[in-house]
């Protein structure tokens, strides 16, 4: 990550200036000052190579001035001229400068640091990043608290995968964190994320239509017949068994409506209400093998964006 070495002799705007112990002086031939004062040095070839943002600036810039950024004019790069300032912050910097120098390895996706990061990626149209986004989002990903090794953002915390699929224009990785939603844990919708109401409210929209469709079958099991008679035992062990098991069907769907988690409910444990009563679960196997391979198909789609 970004780090910062000696300060400078000179200092802007009551900023201490500080150079970059990863882009270090004599690193490059081109300088960039992030807003917090660090300094960081970078092939002014790999720049324009990477990012069309630097690539117009270099070909468009005079022999006395480059415009970086509009309204904004700074000298041309020498020896003695100032690095050029930019808007973001010396972490964010050293994130994206990793992207664009091949000598760098990029680093883990962080919770805590991928929105300013892919800010500075549409900022600078860095397609890479976006398409790095993409991949890692879905692999191990680091986070701010308590890293738990092998959790990708995705199941961590597809809210935000969500939102920033949103507003960076991502409608597959989009999509794929619907359909996370829709059957992962209650709680993950529940997290801090900014996400436009409209978007939220299709996501509960269709997360409601999915447990809807296992209550449904629950109450085919509620209901069933069995040997031709309704099974609605008089017998209080047999009437409480069946009711727990209901109940612990409908507790399953409303907290994580899929597929692998209902039928794990269903098959176990073993559901008998005394010796030599049958297993509930064996009276609704035809039903459960219909129901697998529809609620399999279901989820193997991928919902359309809103």
């Amino acid at each position: 990550m970004a780090e910062s070495g000696d300060p400078l002799e000179n200092s802007t705007g009551g900023v201490i200036v500080r150079r970059s112990k990863t882009f270090f002086e004599g690193y490059g031939d081109f300088e960039l000052q992030s807003s917090d004062g660090v300094v960081f040095q970078i092939s002014r070839f790999l720049l324009a190579y990477s990012s069309p943002v630097f690539s117009d600036m270099f070909s468009l810039a005079s022999p006395s001035k480059i415009k970086a950024e509009e309204g904004e004019e700074i000298s041309d790069r020498s020896p003695n001229s100032q690095p050029i300032q930019v808007t973001e912050d010396a972490l964010t910097l050293d994130l994206l400068l990793r992207h664009i120098d091949p000598r760098k390895n990029p680093a883990p996706l962080n919770e805590a640091t991928i929105s300013n990061l892919l800010e500075a990626a549409r900022k600078y149209q860095l397609s890479t990043v976006m398409a790095w986004f993409e991949t890692e989002c879905v692999k191990y990903a680091e986070h701010p608290n308590k890293p738990n090794p092998g959790t990708s953002l995705m199941a961590h915390n597809p809210l935000m995968v969500l939102a920033l699929a949103s507003e960076y224009d991502l409608p597959i990785i989009a999509s794929q964190a619907i359909s996370t939603l829709i059957t992962s844990d209650s709680t993950l919708l529940y997290k801090d994320v900014n996400i436009p109401l409209p978007l939220y409210r299709y996501v509960q929209c269709l997360r409601e239509e999915r447990v809807n469709w296992f209550i449904a079958r629950i109450g085919i099991i509620a209901n069933k017949l069995y040997r031709g008679k309704p099974v609605a035992p008089s017998i209080c062990a047999c009437h409480n068994t069946r009711t727990g098991w209901i109940h612990a069907l409908t507790e399953v769907v409303l907290r994580t409506p899929k597929w692998a988690n209902f039928e794990s409910e269903i098959r176990s444990p073993l559901r008998r209400c005394r010796p030599g009563c049958g297993e509930w679960a064996g009276q609704i196997a035809e039903d459960i093998s219909i129901w697998e391979h529809e609620a399999n198909r279901v989820e193997s789609i991928l919902p359309p964006l809103p």
